[in-house]
């Protein structure tokens, strides 16, 4: 009899420890570089891990973040670090200067790559069109909208007051590579828009809080003195779109609007006008690619996208002030991001 229950605690031992390594996760490390920790750089990693984790349940992921600081020097000296590691299962850039860094690295050419919060990858020589593959492993997508539809919609609202004039609009932007490509292509299109007259407004990049706190002083100082030749400025994504403060400090000093902002926080405090991905969009599109990759999808055959969900936001507060009548048909795309 004691060797039969012998047996059977045998058998049920057995029968646990291959229960459990059946179950037993399987273990992914990622890495994730993000540029600076700005909102929408930190908003969109979250968001992207919280969804990751979601929808791989099975697995049990590591996740080790480094943040560059603003410096594509440092972006670049992170990378040299971890070359000396184990390699990763997949590394995930998060805004441009961590992108190019990790694009242009010879150090991780067969480790899946994926960047999210980059406005311009053809610009920056990750792929030569959207729709094409990367041939560094490398795939993603941009979160902004084409110049040509922004310039649409900005112009739809200006059409609508019937000026007598064009709009003078100061372009706000850094040397910050997405911002100064942003601009560069809807400075291409100026032209063809009578109501809009674009003028570029522009501040050196400088890296870190200082950095953002001198560039948003300098873009003050610039509006300020050009207050009497524009109408209002546009406030291009980039490291100025998330600086704390700018929209508040360029009505104080010169009593200029944003027509046009790429951040949904910059029309509650008084843009006319923007549109923009956000964050929680953002973090789960690039998690549904990882998640691909991580079943062992090669980057390579990923094309390079852009996001499909936009969010319009528009201040009717400011349009009454500004006598811009808002189309009915913008009012139903904000739904719920109508602000005054």
């Amino acid at each position: 009899m004691r060797k039969v229950w012998i047996f059977f605690f045998s058998a049920l031992i057995c029968f646990a420890v291959t229960l459990s390594s059946a179950q037993a996760k399987e273990v992914l490390d990622l890495v994730i570089l993000e540029t600076l920790p700005v909102p929408i750089v930190a908003e969109s990693r979250a968001e992207f891990e919280k969804e990751l984790i979601r929808i791989m349940p099975e697995h049990d992921i590591n996740i080790a973040t480094y943040n560059a600081e603003g410096s594509e020097e440092r972006a670049k000296e992170i990378l040299s670090e971890l070359a000396h590691k184990p390699a990763p299962d997949l590394i995930v850039s998060v805004a441009t200067l961590a992108a190019r860094a990790l694009n242009t690295s010879e150090e991780f050419i067969d480790t899946p790559k994926l960047f999210m919060v980059v406005s311009a990858p053809v610009e920056e020589g990750i792929v030569p069109a959207i729709g094409a593959v990367s041939n560094r492993n490398m795939t993603g997508e941009s979160h902004v909208l084409d110049a040509k539809v922004k310039l649409d919609m900005l112009d739809g609202v200006l059409r609508a007051s019937n000026p007598s004039s064009p709009f003078t609009i100061g372009l706000v932007h850094s040397t910050y590579p997405s911002s100064s490509n942003l601009v560069n292509q809807l400075l291409a299109l100026d032209s063809e828009y009578e109501n809009i007259n674009l003028v570029a407004v522009s501040t050196t990049y400088l890296e870190g809080d200082e950095g953002l706190v001198e560039m948003t002083d300098s873009i003050v100082d610039s509006l300020n003195q050009k207050r009497s030749e524009l109408d209002g400025y546009w406030l291009s994504s980039g490291p100025l779109a998330e600086a704390n403060g700018l929209v508040e400090k360029v009505k104080e000093t010169s009593g200029l609007l944003p027509l046009f902002a790429e951040s949904i926080s910059s029309v509650k405090k008084g843009a006319l006008i923007g549109v923009v991905s956000e964050p929680a969009s953002i973090g789960k599109s690039a998690a549904r690619k990882a998640k691909l990759i991580l079943q062992r999808k090669s980057a390579r055959d990923i094309p390079v996208g852009k996001m499909d969900t936009y969010t319009v936001a528009v201040n009717v507060t400011t349009a009454i002030k500004l006598q811009l009548p808002i189309p009915s048909s913008y009012l139903k795309l904000s739904k719920e991001h109508v602000y005054q």
